[in-house]
């Protein structure tokens, strides 16, 4: 499955209510070309996307927080799948796009090989866990994740490369995407920051 079309079908079930926190991966520039609504932190470096997520959860109990990581990004700090297993935010919903590469022609990651994220997840202690190898089990994960509450850990196996999009992330976004994101948050009724 393409990972543009798993993200496609993501925009049709959540709403501006959802924050979303990509890594610096493929799907920041994907991601940003298909949604425009709620906060949206992109672009983190590698093995920063589920502990900002998981922070972003707990700071903001009342509503969903989707990590839309990478594989790459995921097996820089396994660490800290014990720490999201630990606190168990029930409002996190993690994503891990696994096209078993690096960035173009910088070499296949470990799940190419003999590397399972998703059993690490479990192995961390998180319950709900699952590895999407089509459009229909992504669907299906998602629904019920989104329908539900609990923690939630998914490995999403997609075909390597990227749609040609135009992407409105430049590299030089950081301070205005992060202004832009805690102007979304500060619209929550139940923003408490200064």
């Amino acid at each position: 499955m393409k990972r543009f079309d798993c993200l496609t079908l993501l925009t049709s079930l959540i709403d501006e209510q959802v924050i979303t926190v990509t890594s610096l991966s493929t799907t920041t520039k994907e991601w940003t070309n298909l949604w425009k609504r709620g906060p949206i932190f992109f672009g983190l470096n590698l093995g920063m996307c589920l502990p900002f997520a998981m922070g972003l959860s707990l700071a903001f109990p009342n509503h969903r927080v989707i990590a839309l990581d990478s594989d790459g990004s995921a097996m820089l700090d396994t660490s800290s799948l014990i720490t999201v297993a630990d606190a168990s935010p029930p409002n996190l919903v993690a994503i891990v796009f696994d096209n078993e590469s690096y960035g173009t022609g910088m070499g296949t990651t470990a799940t190419a090989r003999s590397a399972d994220l998703e059993q690490m997840a479990r192995g961390a202690g998180i319950g709900t866990t699952g590895t999407l190898r089509s459009l229909e089990e992504f669907a299906a994960a998602m629904k019920e994740s989104l329908d539900g509450s609990g923690l939630c850990f998914y490995v999403a196996k997609v075909e390597p490369g990227s749609e040609p999009v135009e992407s409105t992330y430049r590299r030089d976004d950081g301070r205005p995407m992060r202004i832009a994101f805690v102007e979304a948050l500060r619209r929550y009724p139940d923003y408490h920051g200064e």
